[in-house]
């Protein structure tokens, strides 16, 4: 590693990361906030507005596919070119696009594209950057993703009620291309010939580890849940609050603040601290969120609810890379950061579609309830998973030294 770390190219990449994440969280910020936004109000049912939510896990879900398939490949041209190829299929979409479904369709596409490419970003987060700045490096460049999400979609929100909005979604995708192009230019020189290993083996490998596998059966339940109440989110704020799209991309501008400051904090913690740990702290803390739309009287009372999401949203992308690169044998990030995905896609698959059914048995607020009770209930099982993962491991006892005289 001792080239990937050398100084002048470590800064060298984190410039390029860095531009990347600057364009690229400016048309992230416009799809995440407005997509089912704007879906719902072109007349989307709720599976519409839930396969919009599910999009990106659905992505998710294929990405160890994806991982077997690109294991050979050098991590630099899957990461740039999956980025590019999914941005390219954006623009062209949502110019042709004319129903919901369409647009909810393309988001998917796109998505999938874009997710393909998890396995080799992680195995690049942790060979460009030190063991002792990885979580800076990454909080640095997210913050500049930040600070680009709160212009574009504090922008958007006002052109989305003068102009179509697929125009702005186009303009936004225009804007990330020289972003993802970019990611060509990183220089990394992989440490070993990444090779193929068997499905079998590798799930069997992953599911061994005990710490990983209590680690991901919390996130499950507990993910369940969340994406359950996100999927309801976009319908709360079109149906009952009849938030406009300048209140959104307010309260996005919110978010995107609150995420600055916390990567800063997030990012210092993990350098010196554990990654796990503050997963537990992050999970707790993001039950909050669907307990502030339950609770809120009118819209103004959503921004401090906003403010929250922001604080989660940052440990939960910090956490996502890190917990990996924390537990995982080095030569196994990719397999391990392919089965993250693959738990992640399943539940972000089914569980916008449990939330959209349940509208039609119950109001938003006592899914969001439910929500929240797995949440709860992932949450406890977080905790013993973070003991276990923290707990250090007993040093093997040697065997006695056997004598002639024994």
């Amino acid at each position: 590693m001792d080239g990937n770390w050398a100084p002048a190219r470590v800064r060298r990449n984190f410039r390029i990361d860095l531009t990347s994440a600057i364009l690229g969280g400016a048309y992230i910020s416009v799809v995440v906030t407005f997509m089912p936004i704007v879906v719902r109000r072109m007349g989307g049912s709720p599976s519409d507005v839930a396969l919009v939510v599910a999009a990106p896990f659905i992505g998710h879900l294929l990405s160890p596919l994806f991982t077997f398939l690109f294991a050979g490949l050098r991590p630099v041209r899957v990461t740039a070119g999956t980025a590019t190829a999914s941005r390219v299929v954006f623009l062209a979409g949502v110019l042709v696009a004319a129903t919901p479904l369409m647009l909810a369709m393309t988001t998917v596409v796109v998505f999938v594209i874009a997710v393909a490419n998890i396995g080799s970003y992680t195995l690049l987060m942790q060979g460009i950057y030190p063991d002792t700045e990885r979580a800076k490096a990454m909080a640095n460049v997210r913050i500049g993703g930040a600070i680009a999400g709160i212009a574009s979609a504090a922008l958007a929100g006002a052109l989305i009620d003068i102009v179509p909005a697929s125009a702005v979604f186009a303009a936004a995708a225009i804007i990330a291309l020289p972003g993802a192009i970019s990611f060509f230019w990183i220089r990394y020189d992989p440490v070993a010939v990444r090779t193929r290993r068997p499905i079998k083996q590798i799930a069997q490998g992953v599911w061994a580890d005990r710490r990983y596998r209590r680690l991901l059966l919390a996130a499950t339940v507990f993910g369940t849940g969340n994406l359950m109440n996100v999927a309801i989110f976009p319908i709360m704020l079109v149906d009952h609050f009849d938030a406009s799209n300048s209140f959104v991309g307010a309260m996005t501008v919110v978010q995107s603040a609150t995420m600055i400051v916390a990567y800063l904090v997030w990012g210092r913690i993990i350098d010196r601290g554990s990654s796990i740990r503050l997963t537990l702290v992050n999970t707790v803390v993001t039950i909050l969120v669907p307990i502030g739309y339950i609770a809120a009287p009118a819209t103004w009372a959503l921004l401090p609810v906003a403010a929250i999401a922001g604080i989660v949203t940052a440990g939960g992308e910090l956490t996502f890379f890190t917990n990996i690169v924390q537990l995982a044998p080095r030569e196994r990030i990719g397999e391990y950061a392919a089965a993250q995905s693959l738990l992640m896609g399943i539940r972000g698959t089914f569980a916008p579609f449990v939330a959209s059914a349940l509208l039609g048995l119950v109001d938003p607020r006592a899914v969001l309830l439910v929500g929240v009770l797995f949440m709860t209930v992932g949450a406890w099982i977080m905790a013993g998973a973070v003991r276990l993962a923290t707990t250090p491991r007993p040093a093997p006892v040697a065997a006695p030294v056997q004598t002639p005289a024994d």
